[in-house]
């Protein structure tokens, strides 16, 4: 399917409104639903083969995409805010009750572990947990397909676990 300015400004005519209102529906917040809607647009026509006619209408297929991308934004939002709250508590002393030596203790032990991790796990693995990201996001921001972000979250928290559980023998 070959992009056609005139088709996309048609299509966005008819099903904006639409789009914008699932949306709006799943996020509180209409400036997040007003992206949410952008993006769907943008993502039809980067890829206009992405919609197939045989497995359904547009109306149908841009709704879900929207749906999608904002269940996306609302989980992207609340890992953010959860890995927040952590540090805060962290900072606080809050989260384990342990002393201060033994706070700093622990985050040596998980340096360690992190530095015996090979270069490409480490990075994705301080994205997710430190930086807060979807493993989505942490393929989009190393460049790599999904399945290897994933993978090398996998590999490399399977590789945590064995050297903290290790330590702690």
């Amino acid at each position: 399917m070959a992009r056609d300015e005139t088709a996309l400004a048609h299509v966005v005519d008819v099903y904006g409104g639409l789009v914008f209102g699932m949306a709006r529906r799943v996020l509180t917040d209409a400036a997040m639903a007003e992206e949410v809607a952008q993006d769907v647009f943008v993502a039809l026509w980067r890829r206009p083969g992405a919609f197939d006619a045989e497995r359904g209408n547009l109306k149908g297929f841009l709704l879900r995409v929207a749906r999608n991308k904002a269940i996306d934004l609302v989980r992207r939002e609340e890992t953010r805010k959860k890995a927040r709250e952590s540090l805060i508590a962290e900072q606080e002393g809050e989260s384990s009750g342990a002393s201060a030596t033994e706070q700093i203790d622990e985050r040596h032990r998980i340096m360690a572990a992190l530095n015996e991790l090979s270069a490409p796990q480490r990075e994705a693995v301080v994205l997710a947990y430190y930086g807060g990201r979807t493993y989505r996001e942490v393929a989009e921001e190393l460049g790599v397909p999904e399945g290897t972000a994933k993978t090398r979250l996998r590999d490399g928290l399977a590789k945590l676990r064995e050297l903290l559980t290790r330590g702690n023998e």
